[in-house]
């Protein structure tokens, strides 16, 4: 199956050089439905997305030599124009939320020093292969909230439609980290080692990476005992839309030897977003609302996508 579906996909990773100008007035506070424990959760995520976008960039740079397959490097490209533009614009949506005191700054910082550490400690493949299960963390993570979009209902829309695009684009290139890490360190059980080692690690170290700096902006924003807030935040993730537990039923595929990202073919959700954007010359607001008709139009949709492995 993986090789088969190592086939398809290279074709939707497409540059979009778009700029969002984020900035207080379209980032509030407590921007994701102006609920503090949801906004801080995704926090959480979003405030290492630029520095983390950076190192899978230098990780596929640094494989490009090593690849075989002309279709892997062509899509390797791509994939660094992309985490480029990602990287840029969330600093700017970071940079909106240190404005209203939200420390997200030194979040990333103590990320960039992990970071750093790995760098200078880890081989270039075993960098590569952390950079596979980070963009199937990300890439998973996209695929959910791209099937629930009624998540950001009370969001500012030109934020959710920001952040639509990066879902779209980080669904486009779910592979491309993947493939060019099997393609450098080939196809082995050393790769499916390093691999399984490398999302092991991720899995083990990701809750308490995400938990802590959840805790912790809350703290600062003196919201810890905001009761309703924690209890709306249990609902979302683990009940409606569960995107929690969307996300494990959609993870623990890695771990098969014969996975790849394309086992999940979500192609067609994508879509509904790009014929928009492409229809209306890139217009990102009605592409997002595109997206939204067509899942009410196809809800089987939400559910018709899932692993062939798993």
């Amino acid at each position: 199956m993986a090789l088969v579906n190592r086939k398809i996909g290279y074709d939707e990773v497409e540059t979009r050089d778009l700029k969002f100008y984020m900035d207080t007035t379209k980032v509030s506070r407590h921007w994701f439905n102006e609920d503090p424990w949801m906004t801080h959760f995704m926090n959480s995520i979003l405030s290492v997305v630029p520095d983390g976008e950076r190192w899978v960039m230098q990780s596929v740079r640094k494989q490009l030599d090593k690849l075989t397959d002309p279709a892997v490097r062509k899509a390797g490209i791509e994939f660094i124009h992309q985490e480029r533009i990602h990287a840029r614009e969330h600093d700017l949506m970071n940079k909106a939320g240190v404005e209203h005191g939200v420390p997200l700054d030194k979040i990333e910082n103590v990320f960039t020093v992990g970071r750093k550490f790995l760098q200078k400690h880890m081989s270039v493949s075993m960098q590569g292969a952390f950079a596979a299960a980070g963009e199937h963390f990300t890439a998973t993570l996209s695929s959910v909230m791209l099937e629930h979009p009624e998540t950001f209902d009370e969001t500012n829309h030109e934020l959710k439609s920001m952040l639509f695009w990066h879902f779209v684009e980080e669904t486009e290139h779910k592979s491309v980290s993947y493939d060019v890490f099997t393609d450098a360190a080939g196809n082995g059980k050393a790769a499916y080692f390093k691999r399984v080692l490398a999302m092991s690690y991720m899995g083990t170290l990701g809750l308490p990476m995400m938990a802590v700096p959840f805790f912790y902006l809350l703290w600062k924003d003196k919201e810890l005992t905001n009761i309703s807030s924690a209890k709306r935040m249990v609902k979302t993730l683990f009940v409606d839309p569960g995107v929690m537990s969307k996300f494990g039923r959609m993870f623990l595929p890695y771990f098969h030897p014969d996975f790849h990202p394309w086992d999940d073919d979500n192609r067609a959700v994508i879509h509904a977003w790009k014929r928009e954007f492409d229809r209306t010359g890139g217009d990102t607001a009605k592409a997002f609302d595109a997206l939204v008709a067509w899942l009410e139009e196809n809800p089987e949709a939400i559910t018709a996508n899932a692993y062939a492995v798993a």
